[in-house]
């Protein structure tokens, strides 16, 4: 019992010396978890981490366009369904309105 309290100390504590057979051991599975765990560990799927999309009134066809015609567009645009979370209409130096769109 004794060996197995020392064994989970010294991994614990990572105070086996470098170029052990054991630290070489951890290094690996250091790794392995790195590059082999699933993306959704590392990434919360609430989070709003997306780039928006770019709309200007003159792509659009309309200076007023609605949130449909907007999903219209980039869904055609993409070639696949899109959900829009949320719109910010912004003026850009020019005066011109463009749209951050906001993928869900």
């Amino acid at each position: 019992m004794k060996i197995l309290f020392t064994t989970l100390k010294k991994t614990l504590f990572w105070s086996y010396e470098r170029g052990s057979w054991q630290y070489d051991l951890m290094c690996v599975l250091i790794l392995a978890f790195v590059f082999f765990a699933p993306n959704s560990l590392f990434h919360s799927a609430d989070a709003d981490m997306t780039q928006p999309f770019v709309v200007s009134g003159e792509q659009l066809g309309t200076s007023q366009p609605n949130q449909e015609e907007i999903r219209k567009y980039l869904s055609k645009t993409f070639g696949h369904d899109v959900e829009i979370s949320r719109i910010v209409k912004v003026t850009d130096e020019s005066g011109k309105i463009i749209y951050h769109v906001y993928e869900k």
